[in-house]
Formats: structure tokens, sequence, C-alpha cells
């Protein structure tokens, strides 16, 4: 081969490689339309729908120690909290696991769409996870999220490191982590109040609609509590009803 020949070679090569790395460079850099879709712009509107959201947080809270709670929340008033409140007043004292920032969420049927931005800079991209959500029958105040798809902008990943990292950020306010998988995916079992040997609230229902999530139960307070059955070893027992 020439010298011409060599370097025409070695430019290709070079070239292909360029076109490569900036293809990819788009799709990690992509973003998802529900991520750009539950952007809500800054105002009052935006600042009235974050105040909707924490008034149904205490409405649900005072319900643990107060009979029964029966709490919804609208898609948008949540996107509202995280890009209002969450951002000015509560980020400081629970912070996001590190890398984290700019959550948003879309609500389907059965299913969360959550999105964020993961790393900073030009090195950044959006993270998605596909979850199907599902209150556990017989268990007290354990929910499954069972990981779909997770994507890096619009490539597939796997995450497991990410997951890890969502799972240690559980644990760290006070909720029980445990993971399985299923049929290849997989899934997140979280009990809440797991370090209280007497819950003061029972998980009744917990409905995901387009839009919107239901959140109801039951007050524990004064009443005697045997304890969960521990038997989620067995992923047979923790499985959606649908």
């Amino acid at each position: 081969m020439s010298r011409k020949s060599l370097f025409l070679a070695i430019a290709i090569v070079l070239a292909l490689a360029g076109m490569v790395g900036s293809g990819l460079g788009m799709v990690v850099r992509h973003v998802p339309a529900f991520y750009a879709r539950a952007a809500v712009p800054a105002g009052e509107g935006r600042k009235s729908a974050s105040g909707n959201f924490l008034a149904a947080c205490i409405k649900m809270v005072t319900g643990f120690s107060n009979g029964e709670f029966d709490a919804q929340f609208q898609e948008e008033e949540i996107n509202s909290y995280l890009q209002e409140d969450w951002v000015t007043k509560h980020c400081i004292d629970n912070p996001m696991p590190p890398g984290i920032s700019d959550p948003r969420v879309a609500l389907d049927e059965d299913r969360i769409r959550l999105g964020f931005r993961y790393g900073s800079g030009l090195a950044s991209t959006i993270v998605s996870l596909d979850m199907r959500v599902w209150l556990v029958k017989s268990e007290t105040n354990l929910v499954a999220l069972k990981f779909e798809k997770i994507h890096a902008g619009a490539l597939p990943i796997s995450a497991q490191s990410l997951l890890e990292q969502i799972a240690d950020f559980a644990h760290q306010k006070d909720i029980e982590a445990t993971w399985y998988r299923h049929q290849g995916r997989p899934v997140l079992l979280l009990r809440f109040q797991a370090d209280r040997s007497n819950p003061n609230f029972q998980l009744s229902q917990l409905d995901l609609r387009p839009g919107q999530l239901r959140i109801a139960g039951q007050s524990l307070e004064g009443v005697p509590h045997a304890g969960h059955s521990g038997d989620a070893g067995g992923f047979t027992s923790v499985q959606p009803d649908r």
C-alpha cells in the first residue's frame, strides 16, 4: 500500500469514527418527549400547583395518625413541586443521590416514567426509567417497582450501579429496599416504615392513572400489629394483580 493510500485509509477511518461518535453523542443527549412535556413554566401557576401538592401531602400524613387517608396527586402538581419548592426549600435537607438533578415524572395506567439529569455540563444526559408500580397484597406497606426500560437519552442501558444508588437512597430514608429479578427485569421492593416494629399506618390502595396518583390507607395508631410476613423472598408472593 502506498503512503498516500495509507493516509487516505486512516482519514476514512477517523471520519467514520467521528461520525459514529457524533451520532452516539446525539443519542445520549436526546431528551425524551415526556421529560420535555413535564417542564412547568415558572410563575404563579407553578407556585400554586406546588402548594397544592404540599397541602395534599400534609393531609395524607395527618391521616397516618387520624383515622383514614385518601390523597390524590396530579402529575402537574408533582412536577411543579419538584421544580419549585423542592429546589428552593427542601433539596438542601433532602438532597438527591449524587449526580442526579431536575427529576420529573409522567403518570400512566399502573406505571410511572421518571426522568432526571445525570451528570453535569456536556457530560450529562437525561436518564429515564419506565416502571410498573403496584402495592403488594398481604404485606404491610410494601410497594413493588418493576424497571421495564432504562435509557440514557435514547440509548438503552442496564445501569446496575444507578439502581443500587436508588436503593441506597431509599435506605437513607428508612425505607427497606430489596432487589429481585423477574423475567430478566430488576424489581425493587420498598417497605415503608420498615424501621418500626409497629407502623402507624397501612397502605390499602396505590392507584396510578394517566396524570394522577392516588394513595389511600388507614391509621394503625393503637391497633395491635403482627408485623410483616417477611416472605418477600418468594417472588410469586409479590406479583401484581394484573
